[in-house]
């Protein structure tokens, strides 16, 4: 038998021949292990890329629109918040406020610098934006090699920064955005809260961080109430020793300011620049002619001579004069467009000196320039004078002023019906706590009653430009700070929700605790939250519990702010 190599030689092959044969055959092998090798990397980093596009973040409100990308962006130490030199002089305090944030939320301090184009990584803030239906507060929000918010106004570009922080606050390691395209803007014009100062006083500094608050949710107005009374004290013989207050001081009223608590010039400036840097408008109201205990009990002579001595005397003279006078001093301390001259309340059998009384001062004020609002009574306060149509009713009772009624005779509202937007603490007749369920699941800022449709506005009407919620201290001071802010917080979540979204992408259970991840708003100084409750059918939390929707990957607990106290 002849071995192979030798048949080889005998068919011709020279030993030459044969080696560069192996070799050639060798290298065809390693060319094919290569190729193989090439092919398994590619597969294997075909597998590790996004197969489908990024889900819409989960934020508070939630976007009006997304488009989402592939991959994430990822914040790092090098990144910069960059502004483009035509936007610079108007962002400037936008950019300082999102450093800060950033650096409470990721830890990181970024510079912020001015120039064209951001780099890779960096954050761009601008005014340059085509979009005219995202409005003035609306903007655009671009995640890609570097992240981009776009608006017309600072507003926007602010609540633009907003949803990046809550999609931060989100990621374990705080750096980590999905990549897409954001169209965001609001339904209504008025997301706003409105605080009773009057009778239960509230510190600089916690007015500051229901700014903060507010700001977090993109709801963008403030009401102070500054002046009121313990209920029915002017009707008490004693009328002049009564729990009142008026929050505002100044030696051209000397005497007149709350003994246990008021804001001077100074506070008011510092609560403007925050709110006025956090898109946050803060209306001042003076209630007149009623709930005005406080006024008559530094003007005796004022004090209606029939009725109760809460009430102004519309008859006399001197009254009007003296609550311009009022308005006069007080009015260059708020910034605001549109003020609240109260009007609630008032003795029903004097209706044409009322509606006279609203006429004047709301021609005063609009003569300085303002947008009045006044709390909606008309519908019982019959007359045959009829009231300015320019002046904003907030409609809180539908007996007072019934909405339908006021949008027909053209009057612009705002939704404060009292059976749903009303928080009294420990009063028994209001809600204790907003029933945010309801309002998460049922209402809409157009329902002033849920059982009777007859009372609600179409979903379009443009009378109407929103809704506010509002805390009222009947009972003075029957609550702590922490009891409060408890109150406050699941309601702004709420009304943020319905006012700015409108829609309900997940059900209340998954938005309480989206609510829960959320609850750390930058800068406050906000009670921390309970570990978590049960919620019930009935939205009353039960005690400690914990509660997962898995959903909501990572959310564990379920918020706080439905625990009676």
């Amino acid at each position: 038998m002849i071995s192979p190599p030798l048949a080889f030689f005998r068919r011709g092959w020279s030993p030459l021949r044969l080696r560069l044969t192996w070799r050639l055959a060798g290298m065809v092998l390693l060319a094919l292990l290569g190729l193989f090798l090439v092919g398994a990397r590619l597969i294997i980093f075909l597998i590790s890329l996004p197969t489908s596009v990024n889900a819409a973040p989960l934020v508070i409100p939630s976007l009006r629109e997304w488009h989402g990308g592939l991959g994430t962006f990822m914040l790092g130490p090098g990144a910069r918040i960059v502004l483009d030199p035509a936007s610079a002089p108007r962002l400037r305090a936008t950019a300082l406020v999102f450093q800060q944030d950033l650096q409470a939320v990721a830890n990181l301090r970024l510079p912020v610098v001015i120039q064209e184009t951001p780099g890779s990584g960096d954050l761009l803030l601008t005014l340059k934006n085509d979009d005219p239906g995202i409005g003035n507060e609306g903007y655009l929000l671009l995640i890609a090699d570097s992240l981009t918010i776009s608006a017309h106004t600072e507003a926007g570009v602010f609540y633009g920064t907003r949803t990046v922080l809550q999609m931060l606050v989100q990621d374990p390691f705080r750096s980590h955005l999905a990549r897409g395209m954001a169209r965001d803007y609001p339904r209504y014009a008025v997301r706003g809260f409105m605080l009773d100062v009057g009778r239960r006083y509230f510190g600089p500094g916690r007015l500051e961080d229901y700014v903060r608050l507010l700001s977090w949710f993109k709801m963008n107005e403030f009401q102070l109430h500054l002046n009121d009374n313990a209920p029915g004290a002017g009707e008490r013989s004693d009328w002049r020793r009564q729990y009142a207050a008026f929050r505002l001081e100044s030696a051209r009223f000397r005497g007149l300011a709350a003994r246990d608590g008021a804001y001077s010039r100074a506070d008011i400036a510092s609560l403007e620049a925050l709110a006025q840097t956090h898109a946050v408008t803060i209306i001042p109201e003076i209630d007149t002619p009623a709930h005005d205990l406080a006024l008559t009990q530094y003007r005796p002579d004022l004090a209606s001579p029939k009725g109760s001595k809460e009430f102004l005397d519309l008859a006399d003279p001197a009254t009007v004069p003296f609550v311009e006078d009022l308005w006069n001093e007080f009015l260059p301390w708020f910034s605001s467009s549109q003020v609240h001259i109260g009007a609630d309340e008032y003795a029903l059998n004097d209706a044409d000196r009322y509606r006279a009384f609203v006429n004047r001062l709301a021609a005063f004020l609009s003569g300085k320039g303002k947008t009045v609002r006044m709390w909606g009574s008309l519908s019982l306060m019959k007359s045959r004078i009829p009231v300015a149509r320019t002046i904003v009713l907030d409609i809180w009772n539908n007996r007072w002023a019934n909405p339908v009624q006021m949008a027909r005779e053209g009057f612009k509202i705002i939704n404060m019906n009292d059976n749903l937007l009303y928080i009294v603490p420990r009063a028994g007749y209001y809600h204790d706590y907003l029933d945010t369920r309801t309002l998460y699941t049922r209402w809409q800022p157009f329902i002033f009653d849920l059982a009777h449709p007859q009372l609600n506005l179409a979903p379009n009407d443009p009378h109407l430009l929103g809704a506010m919620f509002a805390l009222w201290n009947d009972k003075l001071n029957v609550v702590s700070d922490a009891q409060i802010d408890d109150r406050l917080e699941p309601a702004v979540r709420v009304l943020s929700q319905k006012l700015w979204s409108g829609v309900t992408p997940l059900s209340y259970g998954q938005f309480e605790q989206l609510a829960l991840q959320l609850s750390a708003v930058p800068g406050a100084h906000l009670p921390e939250l309970p570990q978590s409750f049960e919620i019930t059918p009935h939205g009353q939390s039960q005690g400690p519990q914990a509660l997962t929707v898995p959903t909501v990957p990572a959310l564990a607990l379920v918020a706080r702010g439905r625990c009676r106290l």
